[in-house]
């Protein structure tokens, strides 16, 4: 691991908790820019992702804050996309959320097949290398096919602004550099160091190993185990300052009123997955008055 103030982390929604996410191709190519915007709005380092087609999964690195500012981005964008195209707002709005902080380079490798196996365990009838809405297609690829199958239309900063968001859908503005294809998917390598992985296994057989390894029930066992809050008390604190900031102009939450912080207590619930006493501390309340509102 680098930078102890960073981290690893695996990020994925609830594959139970909604019928769908993406239905149709359309939807899974929005879903992939969507990364990229969210790579560019948030500073975090996606490191591998998968679409399925009821929940998605990340491995980030950045700091906790903005991996979850990450997936809380990722979900309103999609609760967005999915708003204007079937006209079902809020559909995502508590769609739970996870993150893990992944420990060392085992769990690493691990989390990374795993999520690279998602296909296939989901009844894809191919390898992962050639499920298109996730980064296994990419892994360890002949350097002299860039594109991977993709072909590519165009340089985005090539193409005008008017067409750039008729494509994309989207009127944030992308690097020019970053390359589009024909179908308006942007290629994944524009917005991921796609090297990283590669760096990680260091070769396709032990990428293959990891990859040939059934580590569902690890993982998820790990998932189960980490469902508590993800942030220290000082890194919540920070994000409590913020929020209150934010919403009622003050950094002190022990000069609002109970109202006002149980306000903040459903976001740190809900948008950080804290505990009820992690935010009974945070917020300086009764844990049983809380365990009853969030």
């Amino acid at each position: 691991m680098r930078d102890d103030k960073l981290g690893y982390y695996h990020v994925c929604t609830d594959g139970n908790a909604i019928a769908w996410m993406f239905q149709d191709d359309e939807d899974f190519i929005a879903g992939v820019n969507r990364v990229g915007l969210c790579v560019l709005m948030t500073c975090v380092e996606v490191v591998a992702f998968i679409l399925m087609d009821n929940h998605v999964h990340f491995v980030l690195y950045g700091s906790a804050v903005k991996c979850k500012a990450f997936i809380n981005m990722y979900k309103r964008l999609t609760g967005r996309w999915i708003s204007n195209k079937y006209g079902l707002s809020d559909y995502l709005r508590l769609l739970p959320a996870e993150m893990i902080r992944i420990a060392d380079e085992e769990a690493l490798m691990n989390t990374i097949a795993y999520i690279d196996r998602n296909s296939i365990v989901a009844g894809y009838k191919c390898m992962p290398c050639e499920y298109p809405w996730g980064t296994a297609r990419y892994m360890f690829r002949d350097k002299s096919d860039a594109t991977v199958k993709d072909v590519v239309c165009a340089r985005i900063g090539s193409m005008p602004i008017v067409q750039q968001r008729a494509v994309l859908k989207t009127r944030i503005s992308v690097p020019g550099d970053w390359l589009i294809c024909q179908n308006g998917m942007i290629l994944p390598s524009s917005f991921m160091d796609l090297g990283h992985v590669e760096r990680i296994f260091k070769t396709p057989a032990r990428y293959s190993y990891f990859l040939a390894k059934k580590l569902e029930g690890m993982v998820e066992m790990q998932m189960n185990e980490s469902r508590r809050t993800f942030m220290t008390d000082k890194e919540l604190r920070e994000v409590t300052k913020q929020i209150s900031r934010k919403l009622y102009g003050v950094d002190d939450v022990r000069s609002l009123d109970v109202k006002s912080r149980m306000a903040i207590a459903r976001k740190l619930r809900y948008d950080y997955a804290s505990t009820v006493k992690q935010i009974s501390r945070m917020l300086y309340l009764d844990p049983d008055l809380l365990g009853g509102f969030v």
